[in-house]
Parts: C-alpha cells; sequence; structure tokens
C-alpha cells in the first residue's frame, strides 16, 4: 500500500520520431557490418546524435576518472517494443535523468537493447574513462552499461547478450583492463552504497549494479547470465600488447600507465618484459622504462612525460614468440601555469614587475589589453623566455583606466585584472 507515489511523464516526441526512422536504416546497416568488425575496434554502435541527444545537452563537460571494471544494468522497461523503438526510449532516459533526476547527462555510460542495437550514452568519448551517474561510489572505477528491459524474471535474448559482450570485451581491452578474474576497488560510499566510504571490495571485472549498491539490478534474470558474459566476453577481448589511454595532464607529474598482453594461443603472459618508448612531436621514440607483466599478463606502472608526443609499449619476444608492438597513443601534456602580482592598482608613470612560474614550457606570451569604451585595446604583447621553469617582465602602462593582463602557454591562459590610476 504505497503512498505519496509521483509519475513522471517524459515526452520523447518529435526527435523520437526522426530517430525511429534512423533506426531502421542503422539497423539494416549494423547488421551487414558486424560480421566485418575488425579486432581492436569498437562494434557498431549508435552515436549520440543519431538517437536525438542534441535534445538533452549535457548541463556540463563531461568528467574522467578510470575505467577497473564494468557493471550491468537494467532500465526496468517494458519488454515489448520494436527495434525502431530503442532510440526513442533512450532519448525517454536521457530526459528523465537530465530533466527529471537533474543530473548532467545520462547516467549509463552505453546502452543495449534485445536486438543487440549498442547506443553511446553519457557523452565524452566512447573509448575514454568518463565518469557516469549509475552505481553511487563506483561511477569513477567503472563503466555503466544499461540493457533495455526488465529482466527481474526474464532472461535476456541471445542478440542483447552478444552485443554485450562484445561491447564489454572491446570497452574493458581499451583500458587495459582483463574481462574475467578480479580487482579490489575503494568504496567512495553514498546513501545507496552497500559499504561505507573507503571499505576495500572485491568485484568480478564484469558484475551487476547490485555487487555494488543497494539495488536488485539488473534483475535475477541478466544477474544469473552474468557468469556466461564473461567466458563470452573473453572472445572478444584484444590480444596482443595494448596499452591504455592516457587523459590530459596539466605539468609535469606523475601518472598511471597500464596494459596488457595476452596471446593468441592463450599461452601464459606472466613475468614478461615491457618496454615503453615516447615519442615528442616531430622526433623519434625514446626508452621512457621498464615493466615486468603480472600474472594475469597485465602491466601497470608510473611515469612522467616531458611534454606531448605518443607513447606505445614493446614486447620484444622471445624464443617462441616474436615482438609485439601496441598501437600508440596520444598524450597531452598541458602547461602548469601561474601568474603573480603584488598589487592590483599602480599609480600611471610607474612600472611594476609581473612573474610567474611554467611547466613544461620554453616560452610564455604577455597580452596587456586596456578597456576603451567599446573594447578591449591591446596595449602590449610579448613573448617571454622561461628560465628554470620561471618568467618575469616589467610593465609600465600608457594610459589610466581598467587593464586586462593575459598570459599564455599554447591552450592555457591566466588572467589578471588592474587598475592604473
Amino acid at each position: 500500500t504505497p503512498r505519496a507515489l509521483r509519475a513522471r511523464f517524459v515526452r520523447a516526441l518529435p526527435t523520437a520520431t526522426a530517430a525511429r526512422r534512423l533506426g531502421r536504416r542503422l539497423r539494416r546497416r549494423r547488421s551487414s557490418a558486424r560480421a566485418a568488425q575488425a579486432t581492436g575496434s569498437p562494434p557498431p554502435m549508435i552515436m549520440r546524435a543519431e538517437w536525438g541527444a542534441d535534445a538533452v545537452p549535457p548541463r556540463e563537460p563531461p568528467q574522467y576518472s578510470a575505467v577497473h571494471m564494468a557493471l550491468v544494468h537494467h532500465t526496468v522497461t517494458a519488454n515489448d517494443y520494436g527495434p525502431e523503438d530503442s532510440a526513442a526510449i533512450v532519448l525517454g532516459i536521457a530526459r528523465y535523468h537530465r530533466n527529471s533526476n537533474g543530473w548532467n547527462d545520462i547516467g549509463y555510460n552505453f546502452l543495449v537493447d534485445k536486438y543487440g542495437q549498442i547506443f553511446e550514452g553519457r557523452a565524452g568519448g566512447i573509448d575514454q574513462a568518463v565518469v557516469g551517474a549509475q552505481a553511487q561510489g563506483w561511477n569513477s572505477s567503472s563503466t555503466g552499461i544499461a540493457c533495455l528491459g526488465d529482466f527481474t524474471t526474464v532472461a535476456n535474448t541471445p542478440e542483447g547478450m552478444n552485443a554485450l559482450a562484445q561491447l564489454i570485451g572491446w570497452k574493458l581491452s581499451v583500458h587495459a583492463v582483463p574481462v574475467e578474474g578480479s580487482v579490489t576497488l575503494t568504496s567512495i560510499g553514498g546513501a545507496e552504497n552497500r559499504y561505507p566510504a573507503g571499505t576495500p571490495v572485491t568485484f568480478q571485472r564484469i558484475g551487476g549494479h547490485r555487487d555494488g549498491c543497494r539495488t536488485a539490478c539488473p534483475g535475477n534474470g541478466l544477474y544469473a547470465q552474468l557468469p556466461a558474459l564473461r567466458a563470452a566476453a573473453a572472445q572478444y577481448a584484444g590480444t596482443g600488447l595494448s596499452i591504455g589511454t592516457v587523459k590530459e595532464i596539466r605539468g609535469l607529474k606523475p601518472v598511471d600507465l597500464s596494459g596488457s598482453l595476452r596471446f593468441q594461443d592463450g599461452s601464459s603472459a606472466a613475468g614478461l618484459p615491457i618496454a615503453l618508448e615516447f615519442q615528442a612531436v616531430g622526433a623519434y621514440y625514446e626508452p621512457l622504462t621498464n615493466v615486468v607483466t603480472a600474472a594475469d599478463g597485465t602491466w601497470r606502472t608510473t611515469v612522467t612525460f616531458p611534454e606531448s608526443g605518443r607513447v606505445r609499449a614493446i614486447f620484444p619476444g622471445d624464443a617462441a614468440r616474436g615482438r609485439l608492438e601496441s598501437a600508440p597513443q596520444r598524450v597531452t601534456v598541458l602547461a602548469r601555469l601561474s601568474v603573480k602580482l603584488r598589487r592590483r592598482r599602480h599609480r600611471l608613470g610607474k612600472s611594476f614587475t609581473i612573474r610567474g612560474t611554467t611547466e613544461p614550457a620554453e616560452t610564455v606570451r604577455v597580452l596587456l589589453k586596456r578597456r576603451g569604451r567599446h573594447r578591449w585595446i591591446r596595449e602590449r604583447s610579448r613573448v617571454l623566455r622561461v628560465r628554470n621553469g620561471k618568467y618575469k617582465m616589467k610593465l609600465k602602462p600608457r594610459h589610466r583606466g581598467k587593464y586586462r593582463l593575459i598570459v599564455k602557454v599554447g591552450r592555457v591562459k591566466r588572467r589578471r585584472t588592474l587598475r592604473i590610476y
């Protein structure tokens, strides 16, 4: 006898009408493309623009963390739907999550329907470690995949499970994570979390939402299929040598780098040497560091990149197996930049010094702009050389008024306002 129930009615039209028509075309195209999927490439997927996500743009830019496991969900929506309806269902879920719940974006990273159609969920890049809103306390360490439907008492379809296996096998391989075995993660806590903050919890690499949170999700029917899903996903996991993606780095600081080594014949990849090499823009690859694989063939180390470029991993080979080389991963190192002014008010005719620090950078550009009647007027522009991570410059404005000081290193800039009287 529940009380004080509240119903939310979510309108998926008119965008869903076009999405249905598009869904029919995409389904025909993807059914023929699925058989030709290349190893290491993502499975055929309906992207955000195709299911109508432009109607529910994210409130804020995406956040990134790490992917150590995959959590499976069900949406507890109707099981009686056609393949052309799935895009509208995804759009309805996105509107509910964003507009009714007040979330930034749709909570799931991916969604899969019972016909095997895969949908891109939360914005930020399918190959990136986008933080979702799908499992409180575990969002920053997992990727969340929801199956459209209610699997409380029924099992998922073979088509839906095969698509789920393809997606998870590819996604975890992108982040150099094995699909089988277990991993220990630390709870961040939360009212829906089963474990207090700071508790170490061991998960299967492919688990259900209920493993970490107080919920029955993904339903008894789908939860019972997870052991078979782990075995199926292993068939789609990347073999060979992989290296995880690297997010943007600000400044010269250590970052975690990981990957895995797996052989086509299934032979052991434990205790084998891996060499990491770095290539700066316009230069050759140079040695970065060396690491040894763990018992399950994975490897992990900490490195500091000197600048933007590319990194790759190399297995030199042994008596039984030849040399393997991973696909290179792009590394973007943004400068860490600071600007210091002793005072924000200065007398006209008197010079003052600006100083600051930056790394990695050889030069900084300093702009001084004065506020005119209708626009900012450039009064000074100069490129300064950085020495030992520091720079400084004397300035002497020519007029009274409000000024804006801008210091730039590549895409990074800092602004300060000051007044000359």
